[in-house]
Formats: structure tokens, C-alpha cells, sequence
């Protein structure tokens, strides 16, 4: 090695002249802005600072506006670059006939702009009636069948958010009402009618009816680019597509309550957030880092060469030195890391396993196979925060044939992070669902006209007896969370039959839904979004949430029961993940191939997975 002055001196003059060079191109904030739409809600002007902060931050040039003017498109000014909108929205302001949300008419719904990508963030409306008006109608369409000729008397009120959806009733013979004052209408004495309101949102006492039709489809908010943008950009259309990849439901509901509850403005949340994933520089290219320090060190190398210093070719074993130079050590088969990405990755962690680990409560757990005319993968994998704390899986799940052999039970549990010995209850909810719903089919009734609030009841309470006396939790289990929080867990759980094609029932207790893929449509059955404030309903307790629905079980069909940590990432069926899902999973995968997926790999994405996966027909006859 040489002296080591020079060797400083290489390294100093390297810094210096590559700082200079890097200098003199740098870039500064380009001081650009974003304007939404006056009628927008929070969260989608959230979104829109997101995209704005992170094009910013690229220093991508011509990123001037933002505009989400939904009645206004035609007339967007010269500089407006990306647009944030619902694709319902869009087709309906840009064609007087309602339309369903197209891969292939969006991108010239909008004039001048390509779509880019669709976000997880999704809008979904219900239709909810006056009791008195309900009679034993479940669905939108029952209820438009048999009131389309009482227009009179029915009014479906629709505020301004919701008016794509007007055209959509009034074919079907309904009333509409367009009410700005939206609230106040509700309230008025004798009010007779429906309403268009947010899912899982309650308005007085209206009852909300289900869609099984799709009447009522999610908007899912799309981002558009100018087509200077979109096709002259690669850059632009790059930071476009990795900020749609990793903004989910979750972060927005995050990045919100850092803006309520720490008094931050939403630009800086974003532009924060936008610094921490998106990956480019902003004022100090990265690229033109590294140029301008190999110029200055290959200037400094030259120099010290040229004044008479060789390098020396040596390498040092066992606090010797060598003459030969050592090969690169293998690399850690832990950094070998073979899961599915599905976009922005995370940072590496230190994985810890709890202070105990054995084979019941390991870290993973997978299983797959026949169970008489169905076929099953399962697997439970723990999250990278459990992982980097040394604490346990909180998630379970369970599957088994009932005892005359016609039906299958699955069930799936996440026990809630906030609260002690959250493993324990999951479990605990697993085994004594599985118990209590076989028992309930002894009865001969079946499922579907299940009173299933009492076959929980026998759930909750074994969960709450057998928590109730359990002490602190031991060490690695919960550690840095609410210690007299009382232990609880989400619950959802399916019944199909066995053989064949039939009806089927799930029903949840909190966010961890029940899916049900048909032709590469995923839809949310039961145990989408849980109480208010993001707290999710749970058990022991909160029965009056139950989630209930009756649903057709067809040969080809595809059944998915998850924790919300993998629901996350499916978030209404148009994320990547499930694009990818919708080819691997057409049918079951092999069980390597299950749990890489279920074990996908994207940034901010840290909970437990959990899924319980049940395809029609038997699909597993010859094992090789």
C-alpha cells in the first residue's frame, strides 16, 4: 500500500474536485406547485402534492401544474403536465354516456394526456334505504326492480362526489337527487328513500344494500401525463409509475394523520415522503456524483502516479499481509433473497427471533393439498417489524373438512398489534372457529341461514376466557406495544362446499377480507375496512359488525381469506401484485412458488401475511 499521505491526498483531491464538478451542474428547488381541484377531498389532494413532490424532486422539466378539474378536461391550460383523477370520473366528463373503466378508452377519455397507471386507492359507494323501504330487499338491483315504478314517492339522494354514479340508477327507473347539502337533506323529518354514501360509512339509520351486480363500481383514482410527458419522458413517466407502485391505502391513511395529528402541511408530508422512496436526487444528481468523483479521483491517481506512487497488489489473512489478493467471500445465503417484488423495495434488516421459537409458533408455516373437491394452499409468514424486533407471528389460520365431509371451513386470523399476547388470541380464534362451525353444521342447517352472530358468540367467548388470565407477555412478544391493551383479533372465515359447485357463505369480523377471484376479477366479499378513526373491529366483542355474504362457488373459481398484511397489497384487485396473481394463481401454484408470493417484497409493507387460498375442483390428483 502506498504512504499514506498520498493516499489522503488521493482521497481529498478525488472529494474536492468531484464535489466541484458535481457543483457547478447541480440543480436547486425548482419552486413548482400543484393545484387540485377545489372539490377534491383531502386524500386526494394528499396523493396529487405526492406525485408533484416526487416529479419535483426528479427535477423532471416541463412538470409545471397539476389540474384535476373534472368537468373542465378540454379546457386544461397548455402547462397542466399530470392529472389525478377517478377513471370513472374521467370517462364520464369526457362522453355523456356512462361507461365502465376501460384499459383501452381511458387513455383518450382525457385529451392530450396518456394514462399512465392506476393507483390501490380506490373510491367505493353503496346505496342505503330507509328501513322502511328495505323489506327483505338485499341488493341494489332488488331494490330498483321493485321501486323503479314509485319514482314519486322514492328519492335516491347523490351528493356531488358521487355523480358519476346518476346515470347508473336512472336507467334502472330510480329517482335521483342531486343535493349539494347533502347532510342537511338526510336529516330532514320523514325522510323516505336512499342515499349514495361512502362504503362503510353510517348515515343515521339508513341500511346499506349489497352490489353484487357491480351497479356501483369502485372508482380507482388513475394518473394521467401529458402526452409530451408520457412519450417524451422516460424519466417522468419512471417516478410516475414507482410512486403508483408504493402509495397504498395504508400510507395515505398514514401520511394523513401525520398532516391532522402533527399540524404538517400536506406538501411537506409529501415531499418528505417522496424523499424516502423515491429513488433519484434532487439538486445533487446521484449520477453526476459519482462522474464527477471518478474524474476527480482518476485527476488525484494520475497526479500521485506521475510523483513516483505504484499501488501495491496485497491483501491481508489472519493479520498478515499476502502477496496474492484473496477473492471476493461468498455471498450470505440470507442476502440471497428470491421473493416476488412488486415494486419499490425495502431496506435491508437485521431478522431476530423471539426469545422462544418452536415449531408451532414458527416464523413461518405452510401447508397445501386436497381437501375432497377443493384444492388448498395456506401459509403464514412473519413481517419484517416482528422480524427486526425479535417478537413473534401474530397471525393464524386454520382449514379443515367437516365432519359429514360436505363442507370445508377456513379461517383466518390477525391478532391486533396493539395489544398483549396477540398471538395467543389469533390462535385461540383459529381453533375454536374451526370447532364451533363444524358443530353448527351438525345441526343440518346450513350455513347460509346461519344467525352468525350467536356461532361467533362461541368464538369471542373462548378467546376472551382463555386471555382473561394470562399475565404480562413474555419477552420478544409485543414488546414495545400497550401492555393492558386487552388482547383481541380479526376473524374471517369461509364455508364451501366440498364437492362441487354450490353456495357458499363468509363472514368477517374486521379488515381481513375474504376475496373471491372469478375470471381475473378480485372481489372484496366481507371484511373490507373495520370501525372508524382506523380501527378495525375485532374479537372479544364488536359482534354487532359482523360481515355476512352468501356467494356462488364455481368450478374455476378461486377463494383468497388474508390478513391485512397481503390484503394491502391487493387493494382492490388493479395493483401490480394482483396483475401478477391473476396469471400465477389461475391455478394452485406450487407451494415454493405459493409462499414467494405471499412473501412479496415492496417497500413499506412490514406486517405478517397470512392466506388461505381454496380452488374449485381437485387440482392436486398426481403429485410428482
Amino acid at each position: 500500500m502506498g504512504p499514506p499521505g498520498r493516499v489522503r491526498t488521493s482521497a481529498v483531491a478525488a472529494l474536492v474536485i468531484g464535489f466541484a464538478v458535481a457543483g457547478c451542474g447541480g440543480s436547486g428547488d425548482s419552486g413548482r406547485q400543484i393545484i387540485v381541484n377545489a372539490r377534491a377531498g383531502e386524500r386526494e389532494q394528499l396523493v396529487a402534492e405526492i406525485y408533484a413532490a416526487a416529479l419535483d424532486r426528479a427535477d423532471i422539466d416541463g412538470v409545471a401544474k397539476k389540474v384535476a378539474e373534472v368537468a373542465d378536461y378540454a379546457k386544461q391550460p397548455d402547462d397542466a403536465r399530470v392529472a389525478v383523477d377517478y377513471d370513472l370520473d374521467v370517462l364520464v366528463a369526457a362522453s355523456p354516456a356512462p361507461s365502465t373503466p376501460d384499459d383501452q378508452r381511458l387513455p383518450t377519455a382525457l385529451p392530450g394526456h396518456t394514462l399512465v397507471s392506476r393507483t390501490a386507492i380506490q373510491s367505493r359507494a353503496v346505496l342505503a334505504v330507509s328501513p322502511s323501504l328495505q323489506r327483505d330487499v338485499r341488493t341494489i338491483a332488488e331494490f330498483a326492480q321493485k321501486y323503479q315504478n314509485d319514482t314519486a314517492r322514492v328519492t335516491v339522494l347523490v351528493p356531488p362526489e358521487f355523480s358519476v354514479f346518476n346515470r347508473a340508477l336512472t336507467d334502472r327507473g330510480l329517482a335521483v337527487s342531486s343535493q349539494a347539502d347533502f347532510d342537511a337533506a338526510l336529516t330532514q323529518s320523514g325522510f323516505t328513500g336512499g342515499a349514495i354514501v361512502p362504503a362503510g360509512s353510517k348515515k343515521g339509520n339508513l341500511v346499506p344494500l349489497e352490489d353484487p351486480d357491480n351497479i356501483l363500481p369502485p372508482r380507482t383514482l388513475s394518473v394521467f401525463a401529458s402526452d409530451q410527458v408520457a412519450k417524451g419522458d422516460p424519466e417522468a413517466e419512471r417516478v410516475l409509475q414507482e410512486v403508483t407502485d408504493a402509495l397504498t391505502p395504508q400510507v395515505v391513511d398514514r401520511l394523513l394523520t401525520e398532516v391532522k395529528n402533527n399540524g404538517k402541511r400536506p406538501a411537506d408530508v409529501a415531499r418528505d415522503w417522496a424523499g424516502d422512496n423515491v429513488s433519484t436526487s434532487s439538486g445533487f444528481p446521484l449520477a453526476q456524483m459519482i462522474l464527477a468523483l471518478l474524474l476527480g479521483g482518476a485527476a488525484a491517481f494520475t497526479a500521485l502516479y506521475l510523483l513516483g506512487w505504484r499501488p501495491a497488489t496485497t491483501a491481508v489473512r489472519g493479520g498478515r499481509q499476502s502477496d496474492v489478493a484473496t477473492p471476493d467471500a461468498p455471498r450470505s445465503a440470507a442476502t440471497q433473497d428470491t421473493r416476488v417484488v412488486v415494486g419499490p423495495e425495502p431496506r435491508p434488516i437485521a431478522v431476530h427471533l423471539p426469545w422462544s421459537t418452536t415449531s408451532a409458533d414458527a416464523g413461518l408455516a405452510l401447508d397445501g393439498g386436497l381437501v375432497k373437491g377443493t384444492t388448498v394452499r395456506a401459509a403464514t409468514v412473519r413481517g419484517r417489524t416482528h422480524s427486526f424486533r425479535g417478537e413473534t407471528r401474530q397471525d393464524a389460520y386454520g382449514v379443515r373438512l367437516s365432519s359429514d365431509e360436505r363442507w370445508v371451513i377456513a379461517v383466518v386470523a390477525d391478532g391486533l398489534g396493539s395489544a398483549r399476547h396477540a398471538e395467543i388470541a389469533s390462535t385461540v380464534a383459529v381453533r375454536a372457529a374451526l370447532d364451533g362451525i363444524d358443530s353448527a353444521l351438525r345441526s343440518g342447517e346450513r350455513p347460509q341461514s346461519w344467525d352468525w352472530k350467536s356461532v361467533l358468540a362461541y368464538v369471542s367467548d373462548t378467546v376472551r376466557r382463555t386471555t382473561e388470565s394470562l399475565g404480562s407477555p413474555r419477552p420478544g412478544t409485543n414488546t414495545e406495544r400497550a401492555p393492558s391493551a386487552r388482547p383481541g383479533t380479526t376473524l374471517t372465515v369461509a364455508v364451501l362446499p366440498s364437492e362441487g359447485e354450490g353456495q357458499a357463505v363468509c363472514a368477517a369480523v374486521g379488515d381481513s377480507p375474504a376475496i373471491l377471484v372469478t375470471g381475473g376479477r378480485w372481489q372484496a366479499l366481507a371484511g373490507e375496512g373495520g370501525g372508524g378513526d382506523n380501527v378495525t373491529a375485532a374479537i372479544p366483542g364488536d359482534l354487532a359488525d359482523i360481515q355476512v355474504q352468501v356467494f356462488s362457488w364455481r368450478t374455476g373459481d378461486l377463494l383468497v381469506l388474508s390478513s391485512d398484511g397481503f390484503a394491502a397489497g391487493v387493494a382492490g384487485g388493479r395493483t401490480p401484485l394482483t396483475q401478477r396473481l391473476s396469471q400465477t394463481w389461475r391455478t394452485p401454484p406450487s407451494l415454493v412458488d405459493f409462499v414467494r408470493e405471499v412473501d412479496f417484497r415492496l417497500s413499506t409493507f412490514d406486517d405478517d401475511r397470512t392466506v388461505v387460498a381454496i380452488w374449485a375442483g381437485r387440482h392436486d390428483t398426481a403429485v410428482p
